[in-house]
């Protein structure tokens, strides 16, 4: 900061001193101290955006975001603060951070991602760190789907080689032409690196409609019981989750094996407020989160 104040006053002071000093000398003066502002890493991130979060990522403050902004997602709120925590703290993550927030439109699946992007960069969903493909947008013509997954890796890979700490939110999973989910697979996995990049410290966001017609089964069945939206528990949607995943039949998901790589790192399920009409489903869901948060399948497509 002290240096920063030190630039700002020499580019201020610059007009005062031009007439004492021969101006080639002083344009190579500015110069050099341009130059070392700018190769200063802290300094030039004070006025401009840099990869990483600006700030260090609290969990304090993220728990206050979730309850101030989330409202009613008592389950969302524990997976998204544990998972997103535990990742960022971690200084050498095995594999990146993959969440899959599934459910009906309307249960605040874009909602979250938001919250997610702005406590690790300030610009937020408008950060330049931070990717956001809808597939009916960016990939609507079947036709093209090669060069749609060529485009996609290119992309992937270039801003990950950019910034390891690189967001990319995929919305409208459940519309996404079959394959295209194959060109970002391998990203997901253990790999320390791929092509000499490491995908370690990227985050994954996937967002889909898929699967919410069982999930409503369960919260109308907690709601007709006369239970409380807040006694579902995760593992009361585990079974509903699991089936409605990998049967879907507007999938072309298969379980991974039992012993196979878990790519999906977290599952954030969200119930819809105020009635129990719709929930967001994990895919599946993570066992309270307890420990290791690698829990969980990654669907080809969902």
């Amino acid at each position: 900061m002290k240096l920063g104040r030190a630039v700002l006053g020499l580019l201020l002071l610059a007009p005062l001193v031009v007439r004492a000093v021969e101006p080639i000398s002083l344009g190579l003066a500015l110069a050099g101290v341009l130059t070392s502002y700018i190769s200063y890493p802290r300094l030039y991130c004070l006025f401009a955006e840099c990869c990483g979060q600006k700030r260090s990522l609290s969990r304090e403050v993220l728990q206050k975001d979730l309850d101030s902004k989330l409202f009613g997602q008592h389950l969302a709120k524990k997976v998204i603060l544990n998972a997103l925590s535990a990742f960022i703290s971690n200084p050498k993550p095995k594999k990146p951070l993959t969440l899959s927030l599934h459910g009906w439109t309307g249960t605040g699946k874009n909602f979250a991602s938001k919250i997610i992007a702005e406590n690790i960069y300030e610009g937020g969903l408008n950060s330049d760190y931070v990717h956001l493909f809808v597939a009916t947008l960016h990939f609507p013509h079947a036709s093209n789907i090669t060069l749609y997954k060529d485009q996609l890796q290119l992309w992937i890979r270039g801003n990950v080689s950019a910034c390891a700490r690189s967001i990319f939110i995929f919305d409208e999973m459940d519309k996404m032409h079959a394959g295209l989910i194959d060109a970002i697979k391998p990203f997901l996995d253990y790999y320390d690196h791929l092509d000499g990049v490491s995908y370690q410290k990227a985050i994954f966001i996937f967002l889909s409609n898929a699967g919410a017609e069982r999930i409503t089964d369960v919260a109308l069945d907690f709601w007709r019981s006369g239970r409380q939206r807040e006694e579902i528990k995760l593992k009361d949607l585990e079974p509903a989750l699991s089936l409605s995943a990998f049967n879907n039949q507007n999938s072309e998901c298969r379980p991974a094996p039992p012993s196979g790589p878990r790519p999906v790192s977290g599952a954030p399920p969200h119930l819809r407020s105020p009635a129990p009409s719709g929930v967001l489903s994990p895919l599946p869901p993570l066992p309270e989160l307890g420990g290791d948060a690698s829990a969980g399948a990654f669907c080809g497509r969902v």
